[in-house]
């Protein structure tokens, strides 16, 4: 709350300055406003993480969550394909907290393919965990991930990106972990990017 708040009389004066400003300030203005964005995203991020689920778990339908969150997640310029098995049975869980997961995922994937590629999002059965589980995996065709980075992806505020807070896998893996679930990340550069969720049923 210490930085958010601050933030919104600034978004305010920036939104005023633009309207009422020389047009000479106007890179400085557009400067302030994306500097103002971030800041606001890092706070919003760093509120999220070390904040567990709250309240009791509800049954989770992953075929709708995946369906939803891929669906508002990736724009139309990245082909995306959705399979979901039948069958698949639901889990136990917090639905908003899974959702900001995924789509933590996926906005990665989205920045992987910004130079061409696709993402996939599968959700089916998987036997790794007791012998009965659901994996959800999002696996995209982009630029793909080095060796040498690969396991550090889920350690907080280390990032790759532009502008990035490096909070985005960590708040997914500690979701998932919360979850009694496991996550795992294969990748191959030029090649593209695979994580996937696996949750006991």
């Amino acid at each position: 709350h210490e930085l958010k708040n601050p933030l919104t009389p600034i978004k305010f004066a920036v939104d005023r300055l633009r309207r009422e400003a020389a047009p000479s300030l106007r890179e400085s203005i557009e400067v302030l406003s994306t500097e103002t964005a971030r800041l606001e995203e890092l706070a919003r991020s760093f509120s999220q993480f070390g904040r567990l689920p709250e309240g009791p778990r509800a049954p989770v339908d992953l075929g709708e969550l995946a369906r939803y969150t891929a669906r508002s997640s990736v724009p139309d310029r990245v082909p995306l394909e959705i399979s979901v098995d039948d069958g698949v049975p639901l889990i136990a869980g917090h639905h908003d907290a899974l959702s900001r997961a995924l789509s933590n995922v996926i906005l990665n994937a989205v920045e992987a393919c910004r130079d061409g590629g696709s993402i996939t999002v599968r959700v089916g059965r998987d036997a790794r965990i007791g012998g009965d589980g659901v994996a959800l995996s999002v696996r995209d065709t982009g630029c793909g991930i080095p060796p040498d980075r690969i396991a550090r992806i889920w350690d907080p505020y280390v990032t790759y990106k532009s502008g990035g807070t490096g909070l985005g896998l960590a708040i997914a893996r500690q979701t998932i972990l919360a979850h009694d679930g496991e996550v795992t990340a294969e990748s191959e550069p030029g090649r593209g990017t695979t994580i996937r969720f696996i949750f006991p049923v």
